[in-house]
């Protein structure tokens, strides 16, 4: 169990840079943006809970509170994206039903 710990930690370490960062939209649909956002906030909110349990009942663990923190932080910057995205398409469907 603590090589998969280690190896969960090493694969959040690696991309934890990426996880503030928006998703590149370039060539997605709305539809395709949406669901790349579902999935990440369902991976941060996964790992969220995960560095959570091993601060609070692990000697050892692998995770930091400066960790957690970031994870807060991209919960709460994907959530803006995904808030930006809903704008966005609300004002497209919009001025598409205005211009009709």
């Amino acid at each position: 169990m603590g090589e998969w710990a280690a190896t969960d930690y090493e694969t959040y370490r690696e991309i934890m840079d990426e996880l503030l960062r928006p998703i590149l939209a370039e060539g997605l649909d709305g539809e395709t943006l949406k669901n790349l956002y579902e999935s990440k906030a369902v991976y941060l909110e996964n790992l969220r809970v995960k560095c959570f349990t091993e601060l609070n009942h692990k000697k050892n663990s692998h995770f930091t509170w400066h960790d957690y923190e970031l994870i807060l932080q991209a919960i709460r910057e994907t959530r803006h994206h995904v808030r930006a995205l809903i704008l966005t398409s609300l004002r497209g469907t919009l001025a598409q039903r205005k211009v009709s």
